[in-house]
């Protein structure tokens, strides 16, 4: 059994969270994914927590598991006769830097293609490469706050709240990867490679569809509705007796009949006010309420329980523990450990995707900085001991020790 990007090279110059997000994905599916760091410290992403001791961070751990670290100062001439090297070797070169960061390194796109005619590359960026926000500042609370996602989010009698996760730097790095896919097959028709353009702007919004479409045709703006569903009622997330809360929703009126005899109140299906879809539209205060009432007198497992065994669209709010145990993530061996040479092994969610002709996901390891220079710059560039000696003695390169 075989990865499916399986042979594939990728020149990983990205830093934060999105791009090493993305080609974190690149990696679990076979990519050989090289990640370029300067020498010394490493990605300044190393740096951000302490929970795990040293020297590396939660973040650095997750996002770099199955690369291999390249130590390179890219501000030196050598460095970048170093990084051309690399390129004439990579199908695949993903980065992330302000917009014009990479033309001023003297590595535009015609440069790069020049060097690689076959070489893909893929760029993530805030607002895009050009327009007039391109080189504005971009972090994921800046996108939720210009997408609208932040509009949209948080009770209707409160303030716009940021989502619970960095959202949009793992959407942004889902598109660089479908992008950086997309753009591969494209190369098998033409044997030509091409550049990508990521916006987190861009990609943030598609999350609003209908939103911006019907603000568009008909000038109606949404406003923000807490855990409201606004087609559906009853449709909430309840409180329920034991300080849980869980999610009911009833997407049809044969629905709402069943959630009326969970509850022992068959004839509330008949009542005038809630009989049909638009009148508990309508009366949905009334409606739910009447299920708030309900719930608080019971426990959430239960509920769920109850709803589940009508075949209702229901669940409890899991905590991170319950998602932690949860015994269908188990079934699918979705959670696994990753081997870092000092911090030992880290358990994180694995890969989303199964493969019928790739193995299961499973122990992968965690590149220390400048780990892997030497491997490297022999597997790709063809780098002589005495060239893995004279790079590392000028500084060019960093080395630390390796399992290899």
């Amino acid at each position: 059994m075989t990865a499916p990007l399986e042979g594939i090279r990728v020149l990983d110059l990205t830093r934060f969270v999105s791009g090493p997000h993305a080609t974190q994905m690149l990696a679990d599916y076979g990519a050989d994914v090289v990640k370029i760091e300067p020498p010394g410290v490493g990605d300044p992403t190393r740096q951000l927590d302490r929970l795990v001791g040293e020297p590396d961070s939660l973040f650095a751990i997750i996002l770099n598991r199955g690369k291999r670290s390249l130590a390179l100062d890219l501000y030196s001439d050598a460095g970048k006769d170093v990084l051309a090297d690399l390129v004439k070797a990579a199908d695949v070169l993903v980065e992330n830097f302000r917009p014009g960061t990479l033309e001023q390194m003297g590595f535009g796109w015609e440069a790069l293609h020049a060097l690689n005619p076959r070489l893909i590359l893929v760029r993530i960026s805030g607002f895009g490469q050009d327009g007039p926000w391109a080189k504005r500042a971009a972090y994921d609370p800046v996108i939720q706050a210009l997408s609208g996602l932040q509009a949209l989010t948080g009770a209707g009698d409160g303030p716009p709240t940021v989502a619970g996760t960095i959202i949009t730097d793992y959407l942004s790095g889902l598109h660089a990867v479908i992008g950086t896919v997309t753009a591969l097959q494209g190369r098998e028709r033409t044997g030509k490679g091409q550049w990508v353009d990521v916006s987190m702007l861009d990609g943030t919004t598609t999350l609003l569809n209908t939103v911006m479409t019907e603000y568009l045709m008909f000038g109606r703006e949404k406003q923000r509705q807490g855990n409201k569903n606004p087609v559906s009622v009853p449709s909430h997330t309840f409180p329920c007796g034991c300080g849980g809360y869980v999610h009911i929703t009833a997407a049809n009126d044969a629905d709402f009949r069943k959630i009326c005899t969970v509850m022992g109140r068959p004839e509330l299906a008949e009542d005038e006010r809630f009989a049909t879809m638009e009148l508990r539209k309508v009366n949905y205060v009334e409606c739910e309420q009447i299920v708030t009432d309900w719930t608080l007198n019971m426990d959430a497992a239960e509920v769920e329980r109850l709803m589940l065994d009508q075949r209702l669209a229901s669940a409890k709010v899991a905590t991170i523990q319950d998602v932690a145990e949860n015994p269908q993530l188990a079934h699918r061996g979705h959670f696994v450990e990753v081997e870092h040479p000092i911090q030992g092994k880290i358990p994180m969610p694995g890969p989303a995707l199964r493969f019928s002709d790739m193995p299961a996901p499973g122990t992968k390891f965690i590149p220390l900085a400048g780990e892997h220079s030497d491997g490297v710059l022999r597997d790709w560039a063809g780098y002589d001991a005495e060239r893995r000696a004279e790079l590392l003695k000028a500084g060019v390169i960093g080395q630390t020790a390796n399992r290899e």
